[in-house]
């Protein structure tokens, strides 16, 4: 019998760990590694980027169709506006190669630009998505800029990931204890 609560007490552990959380950490990890591939392999680094794309709009899609119950929005209506959303930001992600291809810009500048659009993608999405979508456009956003002035920015990147984890973590602890308080009063 002891060992069944033991059980519970691990599961309610890690119970922070809903769906937004994983993704939420797994678009960290995923532009960590396209801020990798764009700083060793400029020259490839647009394939992974259109992947980033469609990864943020079907994390969006996923998260909109869970959190469906507490908006009044068909599902078709929450589809639509997110594949608009990310069909103009991958339209802007081919123009920047576009500009590559025709010499009006570098593949490290576009790199730049493209990790800019992801950002502030991602943080305009925040409004229909939840606040994990302002913290990820925002380290999309800090990745950038360290990207373009630090030389040795990976480092500082990992801090920073974490630290955003970290927080998003802590975050959903104290909004899960409100949500739990207001329910009880």
């Amino acid at each position: 019998m002891p060992e069944d609560n033991r059980h519970k007490n691990t599961i309610s552990s890690f119970k922070f760990f809903g769906i937004e959380e994983i993704i939420f950490i797994t678009i960290i990890l995923l532009s960590i590694i396209g801020v990798g591939i764009t700083d060793y392999a400029p020259t490839e680094s647009w394939a992974y980027w259109i992947f980033m794309a469609a990864v943020l709009c079907a994390c969006a899609v996923l998260i909109e169709k869970n959190l469906l119950h507490r908006k009044d929005v068909s599902f078709s209506k929450l589809l639509i506006t997110q594949l608009v959303h990310w069909g103009a930001t991958l339209i802007a992600i081919m123009l920047s190669f576009a500009f590559v291809k025709t010499g009006r810009m570098t593949y490290e500048g576009s790199g730049l630009v493209i990790l800019l659009l992801l950002s502030l993608s991602t943080f305009l999405d925040g409004y229909h998505v939840g606040w994990r979508f302002y913290l990820a456009g925002f380290f999309l956003g800090m990745s950038a800029i360290l990207a373009a002035y630090v030389e040795e920015f990976m480092w500082i990147l990992f801090i920073i990931a974490l630290a955003s984890i970290i927080l998003s973590i802590y975050v959903e602890k104290l909004l899960t204890a409100k949500r739990h308080l207001h329910k009880e009063s």
